[in-house]
């Protein structure tokens, strides 16, 4: 029998050759396009503490600061934004880092804050509705924090429904506010390369039917109390030329007919309501000409929140957003707080440098004063990120410098902030969720679980109480 040792000796130090020549490499590299992750093979047994300190270190306030000179970050115009009698003074100065993920950082130029969004859920008693508008990525997709927001403050203040609901969704399965079926749409977005981008609404959607399209909405009650019914249904669309007769079914009892007019370049509302609402479907027996972008399920006065979602999102399409579209949307349904959560898509374990993105985002901000420019606006941060920097699992060394970043344009734009990163934890948290049990975070150390988003659900509901009692007890500028 042939001896095959040599062969297979020889044929192993080929291959341990090849991979120290792949580790060598400090960044990672492309072939054809195709992008090759960064081999270590050493990794577990190098020293690795030089990896995050090159970008992050730790001082006595147990804040993140990230090295000015790897962010490379242009110098801030203080003044660009801020109102006419105002500039001189320029933006507020920050807070406190001990105040960091506990408070609503207000930046407003003139210190209003919150007081008319608290003032408007003041008046729910007399009638009023308070609408939130929440732009965020995948990390609230499928209703993941913002179900258990919702569900608490409505419990505080009023409402039953999900509120906006979008026709068609990537994450149907996987939401626990609302059942929701749907055949025979074509979805166009703001992150699309199509020329429907012009096209989409207020949530950055929209959506064709083809004839014999349909959509059903039908209420949950397992999960939150709070969607399990609802007495009125709004559909927005449009139709230039044409009206459109569709079939509607509520509660499973029958098919009726109803008709949307057309629109003449505006947009429609067919608007319908029944106390008890657990089942909404609507059918297109014909789509030619129609534009749809959602429905919102609804119960008189109280709180709602709309959660515009957008899996890969970084923030900046917001800024293909039409002011006339946002404007008529906004006519509709009067919206008093605007939420903006991005970051996730843009923190990786290769970012370097982040002035990309801080541009990007500032051109985003300005757009948004521009869609909403008499509603106040609430930056979120990117929240903890973690991922393999030189063998070790770690918070991303440029989720701290994102969430810095994002809290300096807050700043110069006028807006509130939340520090998200450190309100869930700061460094590690990411880690620390993922390894409870239950598991509060997925395995991806980026995403939460229902459970996870459960646990900051509540926490953000508890920040805007405690934040509605400083306004009710006249401290509010303390």
């Amino acid at each position: 029998m042939k001896n095959y040792l040599g062969q297979t000796f020889w044929l192993v130090a080929l291959l341990i050759g090849m991979l120290t020549v792949l580790s060598v490499f400090s960044k990672e590299t492309t072939l054809n396009g195709l992008a090759i992750r960064r081999m270590d093979i050493f990794s577990d047994v190098r020293d690795s503490s030089f990896h995050t300190s090159n970008f992050i270190s730790k001082d006595s306030t147990s804040e993140w600061r990230p090295d000015t000179a790897w962010l490379a970050l242009p110098a801030a115009d203080s003044t660009a934004l801020a109102p006419e009698d105002t500039m001189a003074l320029g933006p507020l100065p920050p807070k406190d880092s001990a105040f960091y993920g506990e408070i609503i950082e207000d930046y407003t130029f003139d210190q209003s804050g919150l007081q008319a969004f608290f003032a408007a859920v003041d008046s729910i008693r007399l009638g009023r509705t308070v609408r939130v508008a929440f732009y965020g990525d995948s990390f609230v997709e499928g209703d993941i924090i913002l179900g258990d927001l919702r569900d608490s403050l409505q419990s505080a203040w009023g409402g039953n429904g999900v509120g906006f609901v979008p026709i068609t969704s990537e994450v149907s399965r996987f939401k626990r506010t609302i059942n929701h079926d749907f055949n025979g749409f074509t979805t166009g977005s703001i992150i699309k390369k199509a020329e429907g981008r012009s096209a989409c609404g207020v949530s950055g959607y929209v959506y064709y039917p083809e004839s014999g399209a349909s959509v059903r909405y039908s209420a949950t009650s397992q999960f939150f109390q709070h969607t399990r019914s609802w007495s009125r249904v709004r559909l927005f669309y449009s139709s230039d030329s044409l009206s459109h007769e569709i079939t509607l079914n509520v509660n499973g009892k029958g098919a009726e007919t109803a008709v949307l007019p057309r629109s003449q370049g505006k947009i429609g509302v067919f608007d319908y309501k029944q106390p008890g609402i657990t089942s909404t479907k609507f059918i297109f027996p014909h789509g030619r000409g129609l534009r749809l972008y959602g429905a919102s399920l609804e119960s008189g006065p109280g709180f709602y929140l709309d959660n515009f979602s957008m899996r890969g999102n970084s923030g900046g399409p917001l800024t293909l957003l039409k002011p006339g579209m946002i404007r008529q949307f906004d006519n509709r349904l009067h919206y008093d707080l605007v939420v903006v959560q991005y970051g996730l898509n843009a923190a990786s374990t290769s970012l370097k440098n982040i002035a990309w993105y801080r541009q990007e985002l500032d051109r985003t901000y300005k757009h948004l004063r521009a869609l909403y420019p008499n509603t106040p606006i609430l930056i979120i941060s990117v929240p903890d990120r973690a991922g393999k920097i030189g063998g070790e699992l770690t918070t991303l060394p440029s989720v701290p410098a994102i969430a810095a970043m994002q809290r300096d344009l807050a700043r110069q734009h006028g807006f509130l902030f939340y520090d998200l990163f450190h309100g869930m934890g700061g460094p590690g948290a990411m880690i620390d969720f993922a390894s409870r049990k239950p598991n509060l975070a997925n395995l991806d150390y980026t995403h939460l679980t229902h459970e996870g988003g459960k646990v900051i659900g509540n926490q953000l509901a508890q920040l805007f109480l405690k934040e509605q009692r400083k306004w009710q007890s006249g401290n509010y500028y303390k």
